[in-house]
């Protein structure tokens, strides 16, 4: 094999390299959106934080039937949650229904939650609660 041969094979292989790990540097930072489920914890008992959150959801007929979490590196959290309409009469959800609580304690209603339900009416929600440090303990409704 030529010198300039071998140069123009070397030159290749340095191309096709950095050309790979910009392609993978472009894939890590999309991952930071990419939503995965929470591993699912479970507190046992009615312990408080020492700093409890005053935030409580407004009472509604709606009532939580499941509820997993997601979350992305870059911290945003949301929740799948499977809603019920658990009274008569037509139901319309508001973001005041339902409160998320994170592991600092602190507590948050969800964005752009919407829906009407029909009587005794399930349905499954994507739940944004925004971006933050800690990920979601639980989600709860007031009945």
């Amino acid at each position: 094999m030529t010198w300039p041969d071998r140069v123009w094979r070397l030159s290749k292989a340095l191309l096709l390299g950095v050309a790979v790990t910009n392609a993978s540097t472009a894939a890590q930072a999309d991952n930071d959106t990419v939503l995965r489920f929470d591993t699912p914890v479970q507190i046992e008992g009615e312990a408080r934080f020492d700093r409890d959150s005053p935030l409580q959801p407004s009472a509604s007929s709606f009532r939580i039937r499941e509820a997993n979490t997601l979350s992305s590196d870059n911290g945003e959290r949301w929740a799948l949650v499977t809603l019920e309409n658990s009274e008569g009469g037509k139901r319309i959800l508001q973001n005041n229904y339902l409160v998320a609580e994170f592991a600092n304690g602190e507590r948050r209603y969800p964005t752009g939650l919407e829906g009407s339900f029909a009587p005794g009416e399930q349905q499954r929600k994507m739940v944004f609660f925004g971006y933050h440090r800690f990920p979601i303990l639980r989600i709860f409704t007031a009945r």
